[in-house]
């Protein structure tokens, strides 16, 4: 069964000031404006709290005033560098003898929309390198990766799996305190988190991370593979898993997601697509040939357990139909072979049938009460996909009930 997931980010923060509120007001704690009044009006500064050394952060302001004019023209596009205070433009009093009043209004998000992503990196997987994981939800996935969302990818991880770097930067941003989620929209902020800026200036974002799941810190330097957190459901989630994407803010202010090629078990650069099962391999690996994770190619005598790959026998006692699961590692329409024999027999049995483009697993039935020669004994099972060779399993039928 297919379990979706999605993530749904405020990626637009907006502030308002009016001239009879505080001198100071934060967008989400994060990104604020400061106002210093003088005697021709007031100066408006700006500043990312959180900010590191190396954090950029594209901002868009706009004001609106009464009896008061910018020294700039507005509305103004620009970039914050850092956490140090600038000052972006003065609110000039026109008429001093009459009452003024102003609004500012702001958005932002991290990152310089500037930047152009290095379209030749080929980013590792980011979780740990034991794991096997599908992607539950890839590009332009029907769920939630439309729009700004679209070039996103939900990787099928389990609650407290080792979420690890892509990708090498620094940590820009994080959240570790939220300890809630769920399929309702009232969770949309409520998603734990780790952001890594890029040499390039892209930025990616793990998210779902569980509650005080974080590993590192913000300013911390990253390599591939280092451990960023555990995998969670906080957030606008239906269950455990990661939401990964790269992006960069466009002059706009939306956020654009980015298509990004990985390296995985069966390539040295690929675009991952829904329902893919991939794993790490090691830089001296060879890169895997099969159609199906051979290693989880499991035999059982009840069909449910066996589509869970929760069973894996060798040995069976029962008159009934034995089942085979076979996980195929990029979903399409594939011709599969079973060839069986019987030790010191020449009867072959033959089977073949074919999987749904939409299958991540597909099982047979094999109906071994219907064999005429004795069943006891020990058999060999090869294991076909599109007529290449993928496994050979060796099990024994011994007295039957």
């Amino acid at each position: 069964m297919r379990i979706w997931f999605f993530l749904v980010t405020l990626i637009y923060p907006l502030g308002l000031l009016y001239a009879n509120e505080p001198l100071s007001y934060c967008s989400m704690n994060r990104v604020c404006v400061d106002f210093v009044p003088n005697r021709k009006g007031v100066d408006v500064y700006f500043h990312n709290k959180i900010a590191t050394n190396v954090t950029e952060t594209s901002l868009s302001v706009n004001a609106i005033v009464k009896n008061m004019k910018s020294s700039v023209p507005l509305p103004l596009v620009t970039i914050l560098k850092g956490k140090k205070r600038k000052k972006l433009f003065q609110l000039k009093t026109i008429q001093n003898q009459k009452k003024v009043s102003y609004k500012i209004q702001y958005k932002w998000i991290l990152g310089n929309y500037n930047v152009t992503h290095n379209s030749h990196y080929i980013y590792d997987l980011p979780f740990d390198s034991k794991l096997k994981v599908r992607v539950f939800q890839g590009y332009h996935g029907k769920k939630t990766h439309s729009g700004d969302n679209r070039f996103s990818i939900d990787f099928g991880l389990k609650e407290d799996d080792l979420v690890t770097a892509a990708r090498s930067g620094i940590v820009i941003d994080t959240e570790e305190k939220n300890n809630e989620g769920g399929f309702d929209p009232k969770f949309q902020q409520s998603a734990n988190f780790v952001k890594i800026k890029h040499d390039d200036g892209t930025i990616a974002e793990y998210a779902h991370l569980r509650y005080m799941g974080v590993l590192v810190k913000k300013g911390q330097y990253v390599g591939i593979g280092t451990l960023l957190g555990y995998a969670g459901s906080t957030g606008y989630s239906e269950g455990p898993h990661l939401h990964f994407e790269v992006y960069q803010p466009t002059r706009s202010l939306r956020k654009k997601t980015i298509p990004t090629r990985f390296r995985t078990q069966s390539a040295e650069a690929e675009y991952l697509t829904e329902g893919m099962l991939v794993w790490r391999r090691e830089n001296s690996a060879p890169i895997e040939k099969k159609l199906v994770d051979v290693d989880q190619i499991l035999l059982c005598d009840n069909l449910d357990v066996s589509s869970t790959n929760l069973c894996d026998q060798t040995t069976f006692s029962k008159l009934a139909p034995i089942y085979i699961s076979l996980p195929i590692l990029k979903p399409d329409v594939y011709t599969f072979q079973l060839n069986l024999r019987k030790k010191d027999s020449n009867v072959l049995y033959e089977y073949v049938w074919e999987s749904k483009k939409e299958d991540w697993v597909s099982s047979f039935m094999i109906p071994i009460q219907d064999f005429q020669e004795p069943l006891e004994g020990d058999w060999t099972l090869n294991v076909s996909a599109n007529h290449v060779f993928q496994k050979k399993i060796e099990f024994q039928i011994t007295s039957l009930k």
